[in-house]
């Protein structure tokens, strides 16, 4: 299908290029007599030169891939010899194109070396790490100017994650002189500005998560401000507040939603409480609990709640609610009780009709059953007549009125139970209504 849309397309520089691409041979003349069944007129004069130019561009891209990975691997750059003679390349008859695997390899080379010098740069090795990369490199040709690259860039990621780590544990900035004296020591290129950068963007992280923390641990601002300066260390004040009055925002509001829900309104417990339990009231927490707490109590005293509490016999503190909504509560929590009663009471009735309608059917079958008994020998000519078949006639006719007896009977039992099943319907629904 792709094959015959691109013939439609009419493109050869991208029908050339996919055959390049794929490592095939340039077989122009086997694709224009396969196009010239789909659409004859996308073919030129021109189309021979475009499918060349583009197979070309494609066995390049080929070959390039090819090298790209090599490089990569590591292999060394012999390796195309192994190459030219795989399977798949002999079998496709590919075409060679050392030019395009040796750009490939030297790329890929250069990136196998970029990612050693990185990780070697990552891990806190020195500079002269690159004369053991280069004497064990072996035959894998040593790319020194993409190994101090990769080097370069894994010293700075060294660096910034050391100020990272110091931030984010709560060190002080000075720890960088220690840092230094190390790398000193071991001739490492240090990088007084990654390492900073990176302190000075953690800390503020740092002092957020510490405020957010001691809002409910007992700790203020003023606590903090001499903690960090006996460790020396920046305070992030602002933001440090920001996120304190944030927590205790979140706290205030989370207490009132707790207590809203069935508990009376306990902020003043709460506020004499407070310093016990090493937190803070500030002077929006009262209004932070408070609408809180009248939310979750209008949700807790709604007919709608109360009545399904009411449907699990649940405890249901009508107390907590206001005098002018406690009818409306009780209300709904008797309708719960009495809706769930009734929803037994029905699921009784359906069980009771269930089995009243099988035993009906159960019941049906034996009396045609017997009905056909009774015809059968009431047409049979050859049938004696004597005592014996007399008695068996007159019992068929005792058992075949005492079944459609029985019939009757059921009858008037499943109406009675679909009466009773329609008017528990009905409860139901006048029940909720008047929600």
């Amino acid at each position: 299908m792709r094959d015959i849309r691109d013939c439609k397309q009419g493109d050869w520089v991208v029908i050339g290029q996919k055959d390049g691409e794929a490592g095939s041979v340039a077989k122009f003349e086997d694709r224009r007599d396969f196009c010239a069944h789909y659409d004859e007129g996308k073919i030129k004069n021109e189309s021979a030169s475009q499918y060349q130019t583009g197979w070309s561009a494609g066995n390049y891209q080929f070959w390039n891939r090819i090298g790209l990975a090599d490089g990569r691997a590591p292999r060394p750059q012999s390796f195309y010899a192994q190459q030219v003679s795989t399977e798949k390349i002999i079998k496709n008859k590919t075409p060679l194109n050392p030019a395009a695997y040796d750009v490939g390899w030297k790329a890929g080379n250069a990136d196998y070396w970029f990612g050693i010098g990185d990780q070697d740069g990552s891990a806190a090795k020195n500079a002269d790490t690159e004369k053991e990369r280069a004497q064990s490199s072996g035959d894998i040709t040593f790319n020194a100017d993409a190994y101090r690259q990769g080097w370069s860039r894994g010293n700075e990621a060294y660096w910034t994650r050391l100020g990272f780590e110091d931030a984010h544990n709560g060190v002080s900035d000075k720890q960088f002189i220690d840092h230094q004296k190390r790398a000193q020591q071991t001739k490492l290129f240090v990088r007084e500005n990654a390492y900073r950068q990176a302190w000075d963007q953690e800390i503020v992280e740092y002092w957020k998560r510490v405020g957010w923390a001691d809002a409910t641990s007992g700790w203020d601002v003023y606590m903090r401000r001499i903690d960090a300066k006996k460790r020396d260390l920046k305070f992030s004040e602002a933001e440090y507040q920001a996120m304190w009055e944030k927590r205790l925002q979140q706290y205030w509001t989370d207490a009132g939603h707790d207590d809203g829900f069935g508990q009376p309104n306990r902020f003043e417990e709460r506020n004499a409480n407070a310093r016990n339990d090493k937190l803070f009231v500030l002077a929006r927490s009262r209004d932070d609990y408070m609408q809180a707490w009248y939310a979750e109590n209008a949700r807790y005293c709604s007919p709608q709640n109360a009545f399904e509490f009411g449907r699990r016999s649940a405890y249901f503190a009508l107390n907590v609610c206001g005098q002018n909504v406690q009818g409306r509560a009780q209300h709904g929590y008797v309708s719960g009780e009495r809706y769930e009663s009734v929803m037994r009471e029905r699921a009784r009735v359906e069980r009771d009709l269930s089995s009243t309608i099988d035993r009906r059917n159960d019941t049906d079958d034996k009396l045609r059953r017997l009905e056909k008994e009774i015809k059968r020998d009431q047409d049979n000519k050859d049938r004696p007549r004597n005592d014996e078949t007399a008695r068996i006639d007159k019992k068929r006719e005792q058992d075949r009125a005492e079944l459609s007896r029985y019939i009757r009977d059921l009858n008037r039992k499943i109406d009675d139970l679909e009466m009773w099943r329609h008017r528990h319907i009905e409860q139901l629904e006048q029940i909720m209504r008047s929600l």
